[in-house]
């Protein structure tokens, strides 16, 4: 279990590169810019208005932050792992964009705590309702599993609720093997020895 405390990432505006190119594309991975702000806030109110029992996640700390220029700046300084909150790990926060629209959003953490090993994994990610159950959501976590590979996280833990059967068959289509149940939580490994 990869559980270290700080983080080896570089500032996110030294990382000149947007990861293209999975078997399936039909958006890409990009770091959250101010440019994304009016399509981020579209997407979490979709979220919110399609009463998704499951919430929204891989946005990060989106929700606890009273702005989206302070959303911003938490998130690339959980990157590279300063001024963490309790409780919290270094994590990447990605969205996903296609005809530049932001219709998901993927968070890749760095490390796991104890509780992260239990119900929250490496990724949490969520797709605007819209765009569900047409392969975005396995074009993203793909993606977003080339940069864990590249970062040398493996191998990766990724868990949904028991419930979650969207979720559950976009793990497995990405290579997710079922390990065990932990409460009415879901844990699947990818790649990589435990």
């Amino acid at each position: 279990m990869n559980k270290g405390g700080t983080t080896r990432f570089r500032p996110l505006d030294e990382i000149s590169f947007l990861l293209r190119g999975s078997d399936m594309e039909k958006g890409h991975l990009e770091f959250p810019d101010y440019h994304h702000e009016e399509s981020m806030k579209a997407l979490i109110q979709a979220m919110k208005d399609d009463h998704n029992p499951f919430g929204v996640n891989g946005a990060g700390s989106f929700e606890s932050c009273s702005s989206y220029q302070e959303w911003i700046s938490r998130e690339k300084k959980n990157h590279l792992g300063i001024e963490l909150e309790d409780g919290f790990v270094p994590g990447t926060e990605f969205l996903y964009v296609v005809n530049n629209q932001v219709i998901g959003c993927i968070h890749i953490r760095h490390c796991l705590n104890e509780a992260l090993f239990k119900h929250g994994g490496h990724i949490g990610y969520s797709i605007h309702p819209d765009y569900r159950r047409q392969g975005y959501a396995t074009d993203m976590l793909k993606q977003a599993l080339q940069f864990c590979q590249q970062w040398e996280i493996e191998p990766v833990l990724i868990t949904c609720h028991q419930d979650n059967v969207a979720s559950r068959k976009t793990i497995e289509k990405c290579g997710g093997v079922f390990e065990n149940q932990y409460d009415d939580i879901l844990r699947f490994w990818i790649g990589g020895k435990k």
